[in-house]
């Protein structure tokens, strides 16, 4: 349980990490970005960023429950 906590919180940080420079590379290149339409395609890069959240922060699944009834109906 230890080292899931931890493998957690290594891409947690990792993750953190990789969205403030890629964030930090929109804010200080040299293009202005949000007077265009085609801007928002810098953006699309972020969307992985944020699934690895969702995985991360995602709650345990709860366990099935094999033991039905012999009579389904």
């Amino acid at each position: 349980m230890k080292t899931d906590w931890l493998l957690r919180l290594t891409v947690l940080l990792l993750n953190t990490a990789g969205l403030l420079g890629f964030l930090g590379w929109l804010v200080y290149s040299r293009e202005r970005i949000f007077y265009t339409q085609e801007g928002v395609l810098y953006f699309l890069p972020c969307l992985p960023f944020f699934f690895v959240y969702f995985y991360v922060f995602r709650s345990p699944r709860a366990e099935e429950d094999t033991d039905y009834p012999a009579d389904h109906s």
